[in-house]
């Protein structure tokens, strides 16, 4: 069982990709443990992942799911960085991909700068920053409006 740690954490960094000239959004994550990229992009992308069995997704609330698959060799274009990688496919919600701490680590050292949000790094000799974005502020909407987006498939947080 491998675990995917929450999408809104203090040691993650959204950026905007793309994938087959679509745009992605990519969440750099220290905490998770595979690269992933939403069943919902996969389709989008008209992808046919390669089905696993007996593959689960814990998530942060202790739960989990059978991952729906590994989509090989997708390629990422973040900037003037491109990366080729393995991932898994599962329903994610807020971003389009995850990218793990194994990435991080093959990229050797890097700067993190969470309150300027960008990464940067040295692979093969050449240099990197990747510039990131905050999400938009939290909005209050009536519960009429959220009925209709989670009948949508989007996504909310009631408190």
């Amino acid at each position: 069982m491998h675990a995917l740690a929450r999408i809104v954490a203090p040691q993650t960094l959204k950026l905007e990709g793309y994938i087959k000239k679509q745009r992605v959004i990519v969440l750099i994550d220290s905490g998770s443990t595979q690269n992933f990229i939403d069943r919902r992009v996969v389709e989008r992308l008209n992808c046919s992942p390669y089905p696993i069995k007996n593959f689960f997704v814990m998530i942060a609330n202790g739960g989990s799911f059978n991952c729906g698959g590994i989509c090989h060799n997708i390629k990422l274009t973040m900037g003037d960085y491109n990366l080729s990688s393995t991932m898994y496919a599962i329903p994610i919600g807020g971003v389009d991909m995850v990218l793990r701490v194994q990435w991080l680590k093959l990229i050797g050292t890097i700067s993190l700068n969470l309150d300027e949000l960008f990464i940067g790094f040295k692979e093969n000799g050449q240099r990197y920053k990747l510039h990131g974005f905050a999400d938009p502020p939290a909005q209050v909407i009536s519960s009429h409006w959220m009925e209709n987006l989670l009948r949508k498939g989007g996504n909310g947080i009631i408190q």
